[in-house]
């Protein structure tokens, strides 16, 4: 039954006028509880009450501007968030707080509901004449806890912060009304995060301070600061300004030193913003609003090699250093993107008094000045802070100690500030599963292993005949995807990818689901992982392991003798598993080895000829696709030998072998032809990988390098940088680090792929621009990503799969509703490029172990490649490390550096500089350096070819990093002069290098002081007769070179 109500009420316009709006309210009695197990009510939403839970919460506004983040906590469940709330939070324009809600909504772990208790006829209230909208605020939520506790029959927690009405039991003492201090000392006395943070954030004050709410109050205008902080004008005048395109709105980017960011307008056009005066209290991620400078203040961006602790995200983007550009300053922030940051304790704050500045691990954030009394307990911890306001007066944020996560610099403290800095769920972190999740799970112990139901293989195409086998790196535990090839009786052949059956034991919207759907992948680091779904799933029921039946979604290809697709079966299988083969023994079969390593004789005989076949048929493949504009880039990955786990004893560049550009084609033959069969049943809400084409300005940088060598890049089209490409590894077979260098440039030029609904774009818009094709998504890899997940019961769905159709659910699927699987897709793609990032930090810090531990007493040494020039220096790409770092030929106050031992070619001379050197930039073709003192002008290059000393920057607020020491490089030899007896001696004498020596000087004046002192600092290094006998030596050689 469904009854109509009006509510009336007034609000200011943008006109400063007074509306009046009526909203008709439509009273309804069919609204259901959403507690599990509830015999009363229809509930088919997925996320529900625990029946089995003590009690349930109701938080009013009070709570949650003031103690969300203890709501966001996992151990905080059973939360009804009231519908009184969302329309107040909705009605004063407060998005962050309300996303955040939101959150907390749509994580199963939290078992949290929305209750539209305002349209309920079991708890609606109407505003009586003159009463507070506090007060009416309570008296729904006194209903809606009323109403709670009568159908469910649990007790009720209502809690709020207004005095006077906290500790007052209603309903016969099943309802309690208690503070937040009161509520976790009743229920949560041992809960020392907690506990702690209840006690800080009852001190903060917070930028969304709830009583501007319900008071209306403008901001207070500040009193006259000393930063260069300003005011930001009203939300009304942005809002015309916006519109009017007086003013500019869009993401700030800021540069590891802060002293430089950049507003993205759009793709094309991007504003600079100089100094933090200008920047103007905003944070990095922020929603800014930014107004042009007048055009006599633009300026040039910084095209530096930072000297901060984050050396490798200023790469800028590619323009010339002298290059004016609009410039402006910022005048509003439309949304605060303030998220958990891993900070440390500065060193001089950790004495005595309550107020410390808390230094963030990422350093394109500002200090945060918190509040914490026993400053010892987290001297030298890494601790993680939120930033709770930033005042107009004061020249840092201020915020809160949310929890410490241990000692600075060891391993476990320093993945879980990774983890942190991701958004990587502390469940996921720890690797625990909820409870709920585990009895979901299939039973396979050693005494009772799992096997396939007599039901199941009824319904399945049986496979088992078949030699499947999979190809994946060493030690892999979940086995996503397996191959097999056969010759069929008509002479035609069959190619066959099987995908583990990950959806047949996990239901939509059961609690498995709903946590691999928060989790969204499974996070890969350097020496751990971190799972979507529970171990026996992902690496025993699920993982196509060998000798054991396992279930599978396959895909099959009928070719015919031109290798052409004949026809597609798509469909549940039953297969098992021949061998679980590594690249390097697969690789080994192909290369016509008779026995690969580790196997089995009679085994290798059984799959070396599949494995050559499949070969050649995925040749073929790819060749076709490259053709039609198909991209072959490439990125700088690497392995870690690890052992005692913190000790580095090796780092092994990933070796591109031909069998992993075979595996990952015939994975995306798969999902190109699933992408495509999925959309023909799913026109409305498939979801699809789309690859969107890049920017012109992205290949700014790449077009500058490649003009270097003589080369051209065309970016017209995807087939037109891959005929680049292609004519550019031609060209460098001879320089394979130079192939791979441009062909890292060109990955960096892309734009970030994405998940997509199909029903918000165009049909032009599903495109892949770096693999070519029309149609691609995901659907190889379900055990490790979620999305797959959804294109496996999309896929099964399309072809009728009969125990598909069993467990399909209803209404309640997100594959049949475009908003909620682009609101799945736009988690996915976050979960997915954290899990990236989290990734590259992992390997930098084991990168920056290798260092340590190898360069203790003796110099590491290594063979680089310049690849990036800078105003002020250059990055070396170290390959045999997959190590990108800077070398300074400038210090931080902008003088000249040039070491010695560019000169001498000895470890050490890298400590002393050379007097009297000047620094000549050409960005981005060259830098040179001149000297009185040098035989000649030293001239650096893109892709010179260097010898660094690799050393590490130590930090006590950030972690250690790599950089790097010239030693020296490889140059074309320099033209020589034969040395008379006479000069050989002078040379000795003058205790010079005769190989020095012999090149042929400019003509100059007498010795400058300079080149008197470069003199004396060579000649420390020669100064014992075991110096004098190798210089004959080489003056020997080089006489010998010249007959």
């Amino acid at each position: 039954m469904t009854l109509k109500s009006e509510r009336i009420f007034f609000r200011k316009a943008k006109s400063h006028g007074i509306v009046k709006q009526v909203r008709e309210k439509y009273i309804r009695d069919d609204i259901p509880c959403l507690m599990d197990g509830c015999t009363q009510c229809c509930n088919e939403q997925p996320q529900l009450l625990d029946e089995k839970a003590p009690f349930y919460i109701i938080p009013d506004l009070s709570v949650i501007l003031k103690y969300l983040e203890i709501l966001e906590h996992e151990d905080i469940m059973n939360v009804i968030i009231s519908q009184t709330i969302m329309v107040n939070l909705d009605q004063h324009d407060k998005s962050k707080t309300y996303r955040r809600l939101r959150q907390i909504l749509n994580d199963p772990r939290h078992s949290s509901i929305l209750f539209y208790n305002e349209i309920f006829a079991g708890t609606t209230q109407q505003r009586k004449p003159d009463e507070s909208k506090e007060t009416y605020n309570w008296r729904c939520h006194l209903a809606l806890a009323s109403w709670f506790q009568q159908h469910t029959q649990h007790p009720i927690v209502l809690l709020s912060e207004f005095q006077g009405q906290c500790n007052s039991p209603l309903a016969n003492g099943q309802i309690r009304t208690l503070s937040m201090q009161q509520f976790l000392n009743i229920y949560y006395p041992d809960h020392e995060l907690l506990q702690s943070l209840v006690q800080v954030l009852a001190d903060v004050t917070l930028e969304d301070d709830w009583d501007r709410i319900h008071l209306g109050k403008a901001n207070a205008s500040s009193s006259p600061d000393n930063h260069g902080y300003v005011e930001y004008k009203s939300m009304d005048e942005l809002d015309v300004g916006i519109k009017s395109g007086r003013y500019f709105s869009g993401i700030l980017r800021c540069s590891s030193d802060r002293q430089q960011a950049q507003v993205s307008v759009d793709q094309e056009d991007s504003i600079l913003i100089i100094g933090n005066d200008n920047q103007n209290r905003a944070v990095h991620g922020d929603l800014v609003v930014v107004e042009l400078l007048p055009q006599s203040q633009w300026t040039s961006s910084f095209n530096r090699v930072s000297h901060g602790p984050n050396q490798q995200d200023d790469a800028g983007d590619g323009e010339s250093s002298n290059q004016k550009r609009k410039t402006g300053k910022i005048i509003g922030v439309l949304n605060r993107n303030w998220r958990p940051y891993v900070a440390t304790i500065q060193n001089d704050e950790t004495g005595s008094g309550s107020f410390h500045l808390a230094i963030p691990l990422d350093p394109t954030i500002p200090k945060i000045r918190i509040r914490y009394q026993n400053s010892h307990l987290i001297n030298n911890q890494r601790i993680v802070v939120r930033i709770d306001h930033w005042p107009v007066n004061s020249q840092y944020p201020n915020g809160h100690f949310v929890r410490s996560l241990g000692p600075i610099h060891q391993l476990d403290t320093e993945m879980s500030a990774i983890l942190v800095e991701h958004g990587i769920s502390v469940s996921q972190a720890t690797k625990a599963f909820s409870e709920a999740s585990i009895k979901e799970m299939p039973i396979d112990t050693p005494e009772q292993p799992w096997t396939p139901s007599n039901e199941q293989i009824a319904r399945r195409r049986d496979l088992r005949s078949l030699t499947v086998f999979s190809i994946d790196p060493p030690n892999c535990q979940d086995i996503d995807d397996a191959l097999s090839v056969e010759t069929l009786n008509d002479g035609k052949l069959q190619l066959g990818v099987h995908i583990a059956d990950v959806t047949y034991f996990v239901n939509e919207n059961s609690k498995t689901d709903l946590e691999a759907r928060a989790r969204g992948t499974t996070v890969y680091l350097a020496d751990r992982r971190f799972d979507m779904l529970p171990s026996v799933l992902s690496e025993k029921v699920c993982s196509l392991r060998h000798h054991v039946d396992r279930y599978a979604v396959s895909v099959l290809w009928t070719l015919d003798a031109s290798l052409n697709v004949v026809d597609t079966w798509f469909g549940r299988t039953l297969i098992r598993s021949a061998c679980e083969m590594e690249y390097e023994q697969a690789q080994e079969l192909l290369n016509g080895q008779a026995k690969a390593t580790g196997l089995d004789i009679q085994l290798c005989r059984r799959l070396q000829p599949k494995v050559q076949l499949l070969a050649k048929i995925l040749r073929v493949f790819r060749e076709r696709r490259t053709q039609q504009g198909g991209l072959e880039l490439a990125s700088a990955e690497v392995k870690f030998k690890i052992m005692n786990k913190d000790q580095v004893t090796d780092v092994i560049p990933k070796g591109e072998l031909e069998i992993h550009g075979l595996v990952a084609e015939a994975m995306i033959l798969a999902n190109a032809a699933v992408g495509r069969r999925v959309y023909e049943g799913f026109r409305k809400s498939a979801l699809l990988r789309h690859h969107p084409a890049p920017g012109n300005h992205k290949f700014r940088q790449l077009i500058q390098a490649a003009a270097t060598k003589g080369f051209t890049i065309d970016f017209s089209s995807n087939g037109a940088l891959a005929k680049s490409l292609h004519v550019i590894g031609q060209s460098c077979q001879d320089n394979p680090n130079m192939e791979q260098m441009f062909k890292t440039m060109a990955t960096f030029a892309m734009n970030e792929a994405g998940y997509i609904s199909s029903g918000r774009f165009n049909v032009d818009q599903y495109s892949h621009y770096g693999l070519a094709l029309d149609f691609y998504t995901h659907f190889t890899s379900p055990i490790r990503r979620y999305a797959d997940v959804v294109v496996h019961r999309q896929l099964l769905m399309v072809i009728g799969d009969v125990s598909a159709k069993e467990a399909d659910a209803g209404a309640t699927s997100a594959m049949y509703h475009d908003t909620k699987l682009t609101e799945i897709c736009d988690n996915l793609n976050i979960r997915s490029r954290e899990s990236k990032l989290a990734q590259r930090d992992s390997m930098e810090l084991f990168q920056a172990m290798y260092v340590i531990q190898h360069s203790q007493g003796v110099p590491l040494v290594k063979q680089g490649i310049i690849c990036e020039l800078r105003s002020n220096g250059f990055y070396v790409f170290v390959p045999s490390l997959g190590l990108k770092g800077p070398v300074f030929l400038k210090d931080k106050d902008d003088n000249v550096i040039i070491p010695l031992s560019l000169i001498s070619d000895k470890v050490g001379d890298d400590e002393q500089n050379i007097p009297g050197c000047t620094l000549e930039t050409q960005v981005p073709n060259n830098l040179t350096v001149h000297g009185a003192t040098l035989p000649r002008s030293i001239q650096f290059k893109l892709f010179d070819q260097v010898r660094v000393i690799l050393k590490i920057r130590m930090s006590h607020a950030h972690r250690h990093t790599v950089h790097m020491s010239l030693l020296g490089f490889q140059e074309t030899p320099l033209p020589l002069k034969r040395l008379t007896n006479k000069g050989m001696v002078s040379a000795i004498l003058e205790n010079l290098d005769p190989a020095t020596a012999a090149i042929s000087p400019p003509k100059s004046s007498p010795l400058s002081q300079d080149e008197i002192k470069t003199r004396r600092l060579i000649k420390k290094q020669h100064n014992n007769m075991y110096s004098v006998i190798e210089s004959f030596r080489q003056l020997t050689i080089t006489e010998n070179t010249l007959t």
